[in-house]
């Protein structure tokens, strides 16, 4: 076999072996394998150095947007002093791709090497020079012995690409291991590839780029328990529910050299909001510039998986005054052009403010900064503070379904709701819910003994809102309502129902909404739904002033909320002459902005309605509704229901209430 045609059984190797490790998808998201497509490989490593060479500013510059290998070559040669700080920067370099796979990164990294010493114009032949990069300034970690030897087939197949005539070895076109191992074994060449694990079995110093795809691993998904011990043992950043990805970072982060290092990985981006990612978030803080977040999850390659990709980039050098660059690529194509959208700049010590260290990729900083400057959170103005989930226990909730009966069995009983069940100011009682494969159309959960403590707090009045959901989803609970499992429930007992009904329109309102977005919108899921826990809303900025106002306003919401619930599922009698849902509709998106507004002011936004302060001044007149369910759907005399004329009256007068205000505005 000629030497050309080796090369060309090579490439048909490595892209056999991609093609078949890619479409066996279930075996690579469990070990958390992606391939990271060649352009974004490319525009890492040219990023990475351009940040690499920020103390040459004429150097760096040359690496935004497309690198351009001509100027390079003639500022080099222009300028003997730019010439030799870049040449004692690159003769000793050291780069490190610690979970390098097939080697793309490795690839991409010694193309630019090798225009590097090319633009100094060596009297080295190319595949002396290939030959140098490959042996002195590559490094490589996989854990995989077979991408372990493919990564090494593209390094060879590159070296050889324009030089075949080198190559004096053969493979065939479909090789064995072996085969491959034995060809690896023959060629004159030696690699700075380790097949071993990373995070605990890898040691090295002084290394000035990392850079990469670490695997992300779920921390359910980390099976061996030795494994996870001493992950736990040897790293900070293995805190709570820690996945794989976030102890990647912080095992390079000790290997890169100090005030010189760069990393930049391609990972999920749920760490930089999460509760489990807080002590990544401190080391990074702590130790290093943040660079760039470029948010990647909009890519249509991405679209099949489970995370939200961001390329980070760091500088392991502590600077107070760094700012952090936020950046969205939508398509493939804009990388390669190097166009980028930026969504905002800030200082990287302003995260020092934000609750548990969260870093927003939201262009919404300012009033992040703004509401936590000024108010303190939900947690610590209300000591007494419950947030209940999963009250009869994390593991044992399907065992305690025993509980669920279809009829009332006691006056202690409770009402079970379901996730589905809960909406923004209403329930949904028609939505049958499904436990331990049975469905419950509007079930009891019956009273036990062993239930005492908790029933304390589940029969008093609280909040309920969903672990899942699009918008924050708050409800009131008069203390009838429990759940096994997907709700929360909010409960303070030094507030009184007034003061729990104002709590609940600030949060529905549509400025935490955006907060919370602003904060936690990485940890969404498929559909635009986010995963909201009790930990989040514990870390709400809340004022300590509940207006009494607010509070008839959140009443009268609820009340039409599910009272238009209600009557679009035909769940109670509506004469149209009576209750026009047309004009509900109107009444409710007034109250929506009367109380939005309030909340604004609580909060000292600034409002851009002419009419707000008029509303305002008439807001106090607004009527008190009398908390009742719309419909008997229980018989439990705790679920207090209104009478026909009671509902019909209590609608007359926040009818009269609107149209006296439309009138005068």
């Amino acid at each position: 076999m000629s030497s050309k045609n080796i090369l060309s059984s090579l490439e048909n190797v490595i892209q056999k072996f991609e093609e078949k490790n890619f479409i066996e998808k279930k075996s690579n998201r469990d070990r958390g394998v992606t391939y990271t497509p060649q352009p974004i490989a490319h525009f890492m490593v040219l990023n990475i150095f351009k940040i690499f060479f920020d103390d040459i500013p004429k150097i760096s510059k040359i690496f935004k947007g497309n690198f351009n290998f001509s100027s390079l070559k003639q500022l080099i040669k222009r300028n003997g002093n730019i010439r030799g700080a870049f040449w004692n920067k690159i003769n000793c370099i050291k780069i490190l791709d610690p979970s390098c796979g097939t080697g793309r990164f490795l690839i991409a990294i010694a193309k630019i090497l090798f225009n590097f010493y090319k633009a100094f114009e060596s009297e080295y032949t190319d595949y002396e020079i290939k030959k140098n990069i490959i042996q002195n300034h590559i490094f490589g970690i996989e854990i995989d012995k077979a991408s372990y030897n493919i990564s090494k087939l593209r390094l060879v197949k590159w070296l050889y690409t324009d030089n075949f005539s080198l190559l004096n070895e053969s493979i065939s076109n479909n090789p064995l291991p072996g085969e491959i191992e034995d060809f690896l074994n023959k060629v004159d060449l030696n690699f700075n590839l380790f097949n071993l694990d990373y995070l605990l079995d890898y040691e090295a110093e002084d290394i000035d780029i990392i850079i990469g795809n670490p695997p992300y691993v779920e921390n359910k998904k980390i099976l061996e328990k030795e494994f996870k011990k001493n992950l736990k043992r040897e790293f900070e950043s293995a805190y709570k529910l820690f996945d794989l990805s976030v102890v990647f970072i912080e095992k390079s982060l000790k290997l890169l050299k100090n005030r010189v290092g760069c990393l930049s990985f391609i990972t999920t981006n749920k760490f930089l909001s999460a509760d489990y990612g807080v002590k990544i978030r401190e080391i990074l803080l702590r130790n290093t510039e943040i660079k760039e977040i470029i948010n990647i999850s909009s890519l249509p390659i991405f679209k099949s998986t489970a995370a939200y990709p961001i390329i980070l980039f760091i500088k392991k050098e502590k600077n107070r005054s760094n700012l952090i660059s936020i950046k969205k690529f939508d398509a493939i194509k804009d990388i390669n052009s190097g166009i980028y959208m930026k969504i905002i700049e800030f200082a990287q010590s302003s995260i020092y403010k934000f609750p548990s260290l969260v870093i927003p990729l939201s262009e919404n900083i300012e009033l992040i900064e703004e509401l936590y400057s000024k108010f303190s959170v939900i947690s610590e103005n209300f000591k007494d503070l419950k947030i209940i989930y999963r009250p009869y226990g994390f593991i044992e909730w399907a065992k305690n379904s025993k509980y669920v009966k279809q009829n009332i069995s006691s006056a202690k009983d409770l009402l079970l709701l379901g996730t589905g069940n809960v909406g923004r100011y209403f329930i949904d009682f028609n939505k049958k819910i499904k436990i331990a494969q049975k469905r419950y159309q509007r079930p009891y959960y019956a009273y036990n003994v062993v239930f005492k403590e908790i029933w304390k707090d589940l029969s008093n009045e609280k909040l309920i809102f969903r672990e899942i959901a699009k918008d924050l989803s708050f409800v009131y609970d008069p203390g009838v309502f429990t759940n096994l499992t997907g709700l929360y429930f909010l409960r303070v007992p030094s507030l009184d129902t007034n003061q729990l009904f104002s709590l609940l329109a600030i949060l529905n309102s549509d400025l935490i909404n955006k907060l919370f977005k602003s904060l936690y919108g990485t940890l969404h899921m498929s559909g635009g739904y986010l995963r909201i826990n009790g930990s989040f809303i514990k870390r709400i900025p809340i004022p300590e002033f509940l207006p009494e106002s607010l509070s008839r306003i959140s009443k009268s919401i609820h009340f039409l909320t599910q009272l238009k619930h209600e009557i679009l599922h035909k769940s109670v009698f509506n004469s149209g002459d009576i209750i026009n849902i047309n004009f509900l509709e109107k009444i409710l998106a007034h109250l929506h902005l009367l109380s939005d507004s309030i909340v604004n002011q609580l909060y000292h936004i600034s409002q851009k309605d002419s009419n707000i302060e008029r509303i305002l001044e008439i807001s106090e007149n607004i009527p008190e509704i009398e908390f009742k369910f719309i419909n008997t759907y229980y018989t439990h005399e705790q679920f207090k229901t209104y009478s026909r004329e009671e509902l019909n009256a209590n609608y007359e007068k926040i009818k009269n209430w609107y149209l006296e205000i439309y009138h005068e505005i």
